[in-house]
């Protein structure tokens, strides 16, 4: 009867490929791949980047187009908006921060979180490890970013497809929505102006210019002192100093070494020279101030005494002075660096001293974690711009430092940045930072010229074994009046 022995057939056959009988037994369970977890990537920091997610094909934004801190990232499609545009900027082995390009903001965690599913958004560089991150190939031109202080990974919430959906941190799981294509678009900084002639090594620079000469000055020795007729070949050969000798009342703060971090101005007449005696790592600091009728190497004459120490504000660092005149004619004095910050006292114009015994000392900015110093204060249309240095200086081609700003209707502050974090506590937009060779620029200074406002500052040359070099930009403002190198 064959329909019975058919069916008999393919019960057999039934049993046998699911393992039933006497004999047989089931196949081991399929273990699935392990995942990629990628190797560490060095990124180009010469170039901004587009981030696009592989598994919807949309790009790392911000919401809106934000500049306000706290915004939240999202994916949105290429439009060739500058909020689209990434820039890594190296903080430590394998580690970068990523800069939004439109707002100077970096991207990180919402409150520091260390939970999957926390939103990323961006925030003021305020020295925070959520704002930490490593870059991690997994080949094919794919990567994974992984946050250094949740160790979690840059993700888009659910996995989603749409354009306007969150991005997240989340456990690496290897799916696609964590991973990530980086295209290069376009420089992430102009780099400096042509120079040429002694302009290396140059450390802390600040210029100015009389007449037709424009007179630079620079930490080291009884402070470093050069000409130029031009704004770009510096002279002499040999670097002359402001002082032959160092004046004896900084020995017990200098040890006989090199006067910091000059800060030149013309004031009431006369060339005012502030500066700082200190050695590295010690808050056993004080200002000094110089005066000379013409600003000319050999006619500087020191007061004879420290103006300020570190004392005079309590808890600071007495170096990187910064001298600014208000639209009422007051004369203020920014200073300080690691040691509680930058602070600011007033002074008194007869003297250039600080005005009283015990002058009202305003603290204007801190930072968590890593220093805040090189303070610069440039009065421009009605506004106090606080520019700042931050992170690790002094490192050669390791050094971080890169330069923040933010903006005050008052001298003495509060200063707040782009996205409406004050100074004080940790804000501070994104100016400059290592672009190609040009690494860790600081230090700087700002002056006014004939083609506009003039950006002066250090770096250290990538391409020359990292020494610190010069750097000259010009600055430009936006409408809403917030600076930009160009």
């Amino acid at each position: 009867m064959p329909t019975p022995r058919i069916a008999i057939f393919g019960l057999l056959l039934w049993v046998s490929a699911c393992g039933g009988g006497g004999g047989g037994s089931a196949p081991p369970p399929t273990t699935p791949p392990p995942v990629n977890t990628g190797t560490a990537a060095t990124m180009d920091t010469s170039v901004n980047f587009n981030l696009s997610n592989l598994n919807s094909g949309l790009l790392l934004d911000i919401d809106g187009s934000s500049q306000t801190a706290a915004s939240a990232a999202v994916q949105t499609a290429a439009s060739g908006s500058q909020s689209q545009l990434w820039h890594f900027i190296p903080a430590a082995a394998n580690q970068y921060k990523i800069v939004n390009a439109n707002s100077g903001q970096v991207l990180g965690i919402s409150a520091a979180a260390t939970t999957s599913g926390a939103a990323a958004l961006q925030y003021a560089d305020n020295g925070t490890n959520d704002h930490l991150w490593e870059v991690l190939s997994v080949g094919g031109g794919q990567y994974k970013i992984q946050n250094i202080n949740s160790g979690l990974l840059l993700d888009i919430s659910s996995a989603s497809r749409s354009a306007g959906a969150d991005v997240v941190q989340s456990s690496d799981s290897g799916t696609s929505s964590q991973l990530w294509t980086l295209t290069a678009a376009g420089v992430a900084y102009v780099g400096p102006g042509a120079i040429t002639g002694n302009t290396s090594p140059v450390h802390d620079p600040s210029m100015i210019k009389t007449g037709t000469t424009y007179l630079l000055f620079a930490t080291g020795g009884g402070i470093e002192q050069r000409t130029s007729a031009d704004r770009t070949n510096f002279a002499p050969a040999i670097t002359e100093h402001a002082f032959i000798s160092l004046p004896q009342w900084t020995a017990p703060y200098t040890n006989g070494t090199d006067l910091w971090a000059p800060d030149v101005s013309f004031n009431a007449g006369q060339y005012y020279l502030y500066f700082a005696a200190s050695t590295f790592g010690s808050s056993n600091s004080a200002i000094g101030l110089a005066t000379s009728p013409t600003g000319a190497v050999g006619t500087w004459v020191d007061s004879g005494s420290a103006i300020l120490n570190s004392a005079t504000c309590a808890g600071s660092n007495a170096i990187d002075p910064a001298f600014v005149g208000d639209a009422s004619g007051n004369w203020w004095l920014a200073f300080g660096s690691f040691f509680n910050g930058i602070n600011m006292v007033q002074l008194d114009p007869s003297t250039g001293k600080p005005l009283g015994a015990a002058p009202t000392c305003y603290s204007l900015a801190q930072r968590t974690g890593t220093a805040i110093e090189g303070s610069t204060v440039y009065l421009h249309n009605g506004m106090y711009y606080l520019f700042a240095s931050v992170d690790v200086c002094c490192q050669g081609v390791s050094s971080t430092y890169h330069i923040v700003v933010g903006r005050s209707s008052n001298p003495q502050g509060p200063y707040v940045d782009r996205g409406g974090i004050p100074m004080s506590q940790g804000g501070g937009t994104i100016l400059l930072a290592t672009h190609g060779n040009i690494i860790g620029p600081g230090g700087q200074d700002v002056f006014n010229d004939t083609d506009g406002d003039v950006l002066v500052y250090h770096y250290y040359d990538g391409n020359n074994a990292g020494t610190p070099t010069l750097g000259i930009n010009l600055l430009g403002w936006t409408s809403d009046g917030w600076p930009f190198v160009h």
